[in-house]
């Protein structure tokens, strides 16, 4: 029995919203979900029920983590809440492999680097790691004392990639995401289901964001040259702005953004 008309584009509306949110494209995702639950509110009971429950389960609750955890579901009107403290990012932890570090200063502010004894184990943005979890400073260590002047050389457009023994602890999925990063020339871009087609996945998008994110080499392993399907900028642990001064001091123009 064929569909009617309105369950037909309540399921399409369904299934575009979900490609928004795999491809990390929050504001469309949000606005495409938007109508979707809109015309899914108008549907008789019996309509309903020919949505599949997949779909109906992903519109009611799939989008907590982009829409807030007191949303209303389908069908429920919206009441009135209190205030909500913004959540802080929890702080990102250094490596345990790592056995020394240091601090450089730089335009995007200053960079926590850690070394192990087989080579640079991360660069961490300094608002973003938690130092209580550093192992001993010690600035004079060659790994940390050749990454700091690349980066120097970075930052003063002399130098457009590194020269550095890497030593960044993960998973073989990250792993396998990591060297598809540092693969990405400098100045260019790359999207996220991009990223997953050359890994041969190409369903896999949110997991390579999430891999992406667990990036512990900052920069020479540059995570910030990851963008959304339309542009856009967007899943950086360092914070947004950062990401922008990142692609602009490489020469990338970013639209809309200047």
């Amino acid at each position: 029995m064929a569909l009617p008309a309105p369950v037909k584009e309540t399921i399409r509306l369904i299934q575009q919203a979900r490609r928004h949110w795999d491809a990390h494209e929050n504001k469309a995702c949000r606005q495409v979900r938007e109508r979707a639950l809109s015309l899914y509110e108008t549907l008789p009971p019996e309509q309903r029920k020919m949505v599949p429950e997949t779909h109906r389960t992903w519109l009611r609750y799939r989008s907590e983590k982009y829409f807030g955890e007191h949303r209303t579901a389908p069908g429920s009107k919206p009441g009135r809440s209190k205030k909500q403290k913004p959540k802080t990012k929890k702080k990102d932890h250094a490596p345990k492999h790592a056995t020394v570090w240091g601090q450089v200063e730089s335009p995007v502010g200053p960079l926590v680097l850690l070394a192990s004894k087989k080579g640079l184990a991360g660069i961490y943005f300094n608002h973003r790691i938690e130092k209580s979890t550093l192992p001993k400073e010690h600035p004079e260590n060659r790994i940390l004392k050749k990454t700091a002047k690349q980066l120097a050389q970075y930052f003063e457009k002399k130098r457009e990639s590194f020269d550095i023994t890497l030593d960044a602890k993960g998973s073989a999925f990250q792993r396998d995401v990591w060297r598809q990063l540092s693969a990405i020339p400098f100045g260019e871009t790359l999207a996220y289901g991009e990223l997953a087609r050359r890994l041969g996945n190409p369903k896999a998008v949110r997991a390579v964001g999430t891999a992406n994110g667990a990036n512990p080499i900052s920069i020479i392993v540059p995570c910030h040259r990851v963008i959304g399907a339309s542009g856009q900028l967007v899943g950086f642990g360092g914070g947004l702005e950062i990401k922008k001064k990142l692609l602009e001091m490489e020469g990338y123009f970013l639209p809309g953004l200047a």
